[in-house]
C-alpha cells in the first residue's frame, strides 16, 4: 500500500477571482463545502452558541439523523446531518482541553467506539465517537508546530494508519488516524491562499484523488487527499455567510450531492 506526504508551501498574496463558484475575491472570508455525488439526503443546521447546537444534535438524533460533518466559524456552529446507520451508534464529548479527551479516549475505544469527527470552536473541543465504522484500530497525534505534525503524520502512514480527520485548536494540530479504512493512498498539501489551493485541488482530482479534509490553520490552507477504489464525483462550493451556504447546499442536494467536509477561512 503506497502512502506519501506532499508538502508544498507557496507564499503569495493573490486575491484574483477564481472559477465559476467564487463570486467574490479569494481573500475574503468564506465557508467551503466539499460535496460528493450520492443518493443520501442531508439536512443543514446552524447555531450561534454551543448549547443550542447541542440541542440541535439531540433533536436530529431523535429524528433518526447522525452528524455527518460540523464546523465552527465566523460566530456559527454549522452541522450537516444524514440518516443514521442502524448498525452504528453515535455519541460525543465536549472538553475545554484536549488533555481531557486524552484521559477518556481509551475507555471509548475499549467499548468499540472510534473517533470520526473533531472540531474546535469557542475554546471547546467537540469529539464525535461512533460504533460500526469498520476501523481496526485508532490513534491520534497532537503537535504544536506544523513541521512536527507533518513528521507525525508521516510516521503514522509508515505504520499503516490513514488520517481520517484533523483540526487545529488550543495551539495544536491534532490528527486522527485509523487502520482498515478504504483509502489506498493519501497526500497532504499546504498552500497560503485559497486561489492556489483551488488550483491545486483541480490537479489532484485529475490524478484520481478526492478531498478528505480541508482546514485553514494559522494563515495556511491544509488539504488531505485520499485515493479509494471507487472515487465518487466530487466538487466544492464557497459561500461568504451561513445563509448563503445553506442556499448552495440546497442546490447541491437537488443535484444529488451531499457534504463530506466543511471548512472556513480567508
Amino acid at each position: 500500500m503506497r502512502r506519501y506526504l506532499l508538502i508544498t508551501v507557496l507564499l503569495c498574496s493573490i486575491s484574483t477571482v477564481w472559477a465559476s463558484n467564487a463570486a467574490y475575491e479569494a481573500s475574503h472570508y468564506k465557508y467551503i463545502g466539499v460535496f460528493n455525488k450520492t443518493s443520501k439526503s442531508q439536512v443543514v443546521k446552524s447555531s450561534m452558541a454551543l448549547e443550542p447546537f447541542r440541542k440541535i444534535i439531540k433533536e436530529q438524533w431523535q429524528s433518526g439523523h447522525d452528524l455527518v460533518e460540523m464546523k465552527y466559524g465566523n460566530g456559527y456552529w454549522l452541522g450537516i446531518f444524514g440518516k443514521a446507520n442502524t448498525k452504528s451508534h453515535q455519541t460525543y464529548v465536549v472538553a475545554s482541553r484536549w488533555e481531557a479527551i486524552d484521559k477518556i479516549v481509551d475507555q471509548y475505544w475499549e467499548e468499540g467506539y472510534f473517533i470520526t469527527n473533531i472540531e474546535h470552536g469557542l475554546a471547546n473541543w467537540i469529539v464525535f465517537f461512533e460504533k460500526g465504522t469498520g476501523y481496526g484500530s485508532q490513534a491520534y497525534e497532537a503537535r504544536a508546530k506544523r513541521d512536527d505534525f507533518i513528521r507525525a503524520v508521516n510516521a503514522r502512514w509508515e505504520a499503516g494508519y490513514d488520517m481520517v480527520d484533523f483540526e487545529y485548536g488550543e495551539g495544536h494540530y491534532v490528527g486522527i488516524f485509523a487502520k482498515h479504512t478504504d483509502y489506498s493512498t493519501q497526500a497532504l498539501a499546504v498552500r497560503s491562499t485559497w486561489y492556489t489551493t483551488a488550483k491545486m485541488i483541480e490537479s489532484y482530482w485529475k490524478e484520481g484523488y478526492g478531498i478528505t479534509n480541508i482546514e485553514y490553520t494559522l494563515g495556511r490552507w491544509m488539504v488531505l487527499f485520499s485515493k479509494t477504489a471507487h472515487r465518487p464525483q466530487q466538487g466544492f462550493e464557497t459561500a461568504p455567510t451561513v445563509e448563503a451556504f445553506k442556499k448552495v447546499f440546497s442546490k447541491r442536494q437537488q443535484a444529488g450531492y451531499g457534504v463530506v467536509d466543511l471548512a472556513e477561512g480567508w
